[in-house]
């Protein structure tokens, strides 16, 4: 799957009807932002089942699209306001503003990947096709995701989507590998919170050419002498650099 660059969240649903959400924080504590969710008109308030399962979490990613982005910082600086350096920022932003209206005016969207706990729903017996119920279900799932085959199908993949990574309209900064057959994800197990049926695999960063204009020297406080670059402003991994050390 593309390692999308967001704001990792779950979603519970009880009887088909969504209920609560919160952000991942910590693996075990996170926030809860059910009301900031509910604006997001790729989260289905309620799965098109007959006999829905009494409880279903689902976990994805919300990010912002880069044009979005670009509109939302339009916005911004005509009204005089911050603007955002990065999709990212600007999704996490978002979700954590304590008036939903004002979430509901940002240009966010959705990504299924997964699931949590689960009670009375019978999964099937891959993965890939856990992510097509949800897609069924109204949950937007990327088109990208791919089952693929041994160490040349990865290496495959990963060579794709980092082909397509500058065209598409979101922010990637890798892949993620996951076993497909749940069996095997449950005989793999856990390390910690790491599951080891998964695995990311992290694009190299982002790298631009610019000017170095001079070098100045910054004193510390016990002596010590720092070397600091000054260079022409480049935009880079979503960030404007002017000084490195």
């Amino acid at each position: 799957e593309p390692k999308i660059d967001g704001v990792a969240v779950a979603l519970i649903y009880e009887n088909g009807r969504f209920v609560r959400g919160g952000t991942r924080g910590n693996g075990a504590v996170g926030e809860e932002i059910t009301a900031n969710l509910r604006t997001l008109r790729q989260i289905p308030t309620r799965l098109p089942l007959k006999r829905p399962p009494a409880l279903l979490e689902v976990r994805g990613e919300v990010y912002m699209p880069r044009k979005g982005l670009a509109a939302l910082n339009a916005r911004l600086e005509k009204a005089g306001e911050k603007t955002f350096a990065n999709p990212r920022n600007a999704a996490a932003g978002s979700l954590r503003q304590l008036d939903p209206r004002i979430t509901a005016t940002r240009p966010l969207s959705f990504w299924a990947y997964g699931w949590g706990e689960v009670n009375g729903l019978e999964l099937p017996e891959r993965h890939s096709a856990m992510l097509a119920r949800l897609r069924d279900w109204g949950l937007p799932v990327n088109p990208l995701n791919a089952v693929v085959r041994g160490l040349e199908g990865a290496n495959g993949f990963a060579a794709r989507i980092l082909s397509l990574r500058e065209g598409l309209d979101y922010d990637i900064d890798g892949a993620v590998f996951k076993v497909d057959r749940l069996a095997d994800q449950g005989e793999l197990g856990f390390v910690a919170r790491a599951p080891r049926w998964a695995v990311a695999f992290k694009f190299p960063p982002e790298e631009e050419l610019t000017e170095l204009v001079d070098v100045e020297w910054q004193v510390g406080r016990t002596g010590a002498l720092t070397p600091v670059a000054r260079l022409k402003p480049v935009h880079v991994g979503g960030v404007t650099v002017s000084n490195a050390t």
